[in-house]
């Protein structure tokens, strides 16, 4: 009965999927092992559930998968660093009246050893944080205080570089950010910036070294605070201000958030962009992604568009939509800029998405009457590929009744799962809600709730914009950039929207973090659904053909996603 294993890596995490050709229905779960390719050790990967349903939480590093046995055929792997060459196996568990033995009979062979970077091929890399405060992980951090005096100190302590919730949260995407700004500094080169609002003093920080060497062009983001223009005026970089709204007010946006590097002769070498707001909440309590392209041919349009941005001042002239609205192909990677006429950079995204054939995996904010959401819909309904996706939405009142930005009055999540009804969620049961008391497993700690962050002015979204179509296949695509997808950006905002095809690496990478952050949304609504949390120890039917989870491990045991 031999278990065929997948394993596909980010930079963070990998994911690891498997299937065995035959089913024991003496087996209560798994024991997977990681093995290290450069010091040979084995070891079984933790769980983080207790043997049996009912018992109290585990240790702080968990127990071992011999000892609880995973009980699903997809896991995460979120042990690994960054360069880490690692190897897995799968062995089935037989439960006894002493606990569990390993079926050695019936184990996996190794899977072929996997990279964890955020390196791929074509000079394109890609880099994530992990920042979700209603975590276990932010709950172990606090020491199980999920009161609102206890958030308001922990937000307080992410300012810190130092601190070890910034280093965790931020992840690899702030050291990649950071080290960018040092390459290029390092090689005496000079950056051009397109910045919708900044407040973090690290990154702040990494770009004094520039001086005279550094252009910025800030947005009209509102959490920008006043020392950041003031401190870079003092360290030399030349600065400028847009505001599209000529009000003061955040919309429309000036919503890039792109860095290009370009030497002394003035020859564009790469650029990065993504959904990274340079602040403390871009950093560490909201899900975003970071880009790097090395690729001279894209750096330099972007370098064109930045200076185009500064020429145009407050305005979007007509000559800046047309320019907008023509892509950059270089290869592989489409370049868009917004706004555009007729919503140019949608069509083909479009087409993307109803030519799939194997999935289609989404993280959306704000993208409002999205024509990309309502044919990710339209393809979740039709059930037949693999679809998921995270939308998340806030919506602002100001005190006076008018149009300003002001009180927050409702926040929404819709959770899209082929072959379902798109579930929406808001206010005190967003997704993620935190687990509390009323639905907090045995094995589990309380964790913050919305009502907590939202009294902070914090939300609990997911910021990526990225879609992710058939990563399997050599007709893979990622969409990516600051583009919300709504047809308001497209119309009015400055943003941008990359599309790459072709990069497996790339679009594996992409697809492992959002399953992961589907898994976290979803269990989480689950839970304050009312989900009975004992049905992790259920069986394993559903992964079986013909299971409720079969689809899901068809799209990973190869891009089989469909029914």
């Amino acid at each position: 009965m031999a278990i065929t294993v997948n394993a596909f890596a980010c930079a963070d995490d990998v994911l690891i999927a498997w299937e065995p050709a035959a089913w024991n229905d003496n087996w209560a779960g798994f024991c997977v092992e990681k093995r290290d390719e450069r010091t040979h050790d084995i070891a079984p990967l933790k769980n983080r559930i207790p043997p049996k349903a009912g018992e109290a939480a585990v240790g702080q590093d968990g127990i071992s998968s011999a000892d609880s046995p995973i009980r699903r055929c997809i896991w995460i792997d979120h042990s690994v660093g960054l360069t880490d060459q690692v190897s897995y196996r799968v062995i089935p568990m037989i439960e006894t009246a002493a606990g569990f033995d390993r079926d050695d009979a019936n184990a996996s062979v190794w899977t072929q050893p996997s990279l964890v970077t955020g390196r791929t091929a074509d000079g394109i890399s890609a880099f994530f944080n992990r920042g979700t405060l209603m975590s276990q992980v932010v709950s172990r951090l606090v020491g199980g205080d999920a009161s609102a005096q206890s958030l308001r100190t922990f937000l307080a302590k992410l300012k810190d570089p130092g601190y070890v919730g910034r280093r965790y949260l931020s992840g690899d995407l702030r050291s990649e950010l950071l080290g960018f700004l040092a390459d290029a500094d390092r090689r005496g080169n000079s950056i051009y910036a397109a910045i919708y609002e900044m407040n973090d003093a690290e990154l702040v920080q990494g770009l004094k070294p520039f001086g005279a060497r550094g252009h910025l062009l800030m947005g009209n983001g509102g959490a920008t605070e006043n020392w950041v223009m003031t401190d870079l005026h003092d360290a030399g970089f030349e600065l400028f201000h847009r505001d599209l709204s000529k009000s003061g007010k955040s919309s429309p946006s000036v919503h890039n958030k792109f860095v290009v590097e370009v030497t002394p002769a003035g020859k564009a070498l790469r650029a990065l962009t993504g959904s990274t707001n340079w602040t403390v909440t871009g950093l560490c309590t909201q899900l975003n992604n970071l880009v790097i392209l090395d690729r001279p041919d894209v750096a330099d349009r972007f370098l064109k568009q930045w200076h185009a941005l500064v020429a145009a001042r407050d305005d979007m002239p007509a000559d800046l939509v047309d320019a907008n609205t023509q892509p950059k192909d270089d290869g592989d990677v489409t370049l868009y800029f917004a706004a555009t006429r007729g919503q140019a950079e949608f069509a083909p995204v479009i087409e993307a998405i109803r030519n799939a054939q194997q999935g289609v995996m989404a993280l959306m904010f704000t993208p409002g009457q999205s024509p990309l959401l309502t044919e990710i819909l339209a393809r979740a309904a039709e059930n037949k590929i693999y679809v998921r996706s995270v939308v998340s939405s806030v919506e602002a009142q100001a005190d006076d009744g008018s149009d300003a930005p002001g009180k927050i009055v409702r926040v929404s999540s819709q959770v899209i799962k082929s072959g379902a009804a798109a579930k929406g969620f808001h206010n005190d049961v967003l997704v993620p809600s935190g687990v509390r008391e009323n639905n907090r497993p045995s094995w589990a700690e309380t964790e913050f709730n919305v009502a907590e962050m939202r009294a902070e002015h914090l939300m609990a979204i997911v910021h990526s914009k990225t879609i992710v179509i058939d990563p399997f296949s050599d007709d893979c695509v990622v969409i990516t950039g600051s583009h919300n997808f709504s047809p308001s950006a497209s119309q009015k905002n400055d943003e941008n929207l990359v599309i790459i095809r072709g990069n497996k690496a790339l679009a594996q990478a992409y697809a492992v973090h959002i399953n992961g952050v589907y898994d976290g949304y979803s269990w989480r609504a689950y839970l304050v659904g009312g989900g009975n949390a004992g049905h992790i120890y259920a069986p394993l039917d559903g992964w079986k053909a013909g299971g409720a989870r079969h689809q899901e491990l068809g799209f990973w045991m190869g891009g089989n996603g469909t029914v």
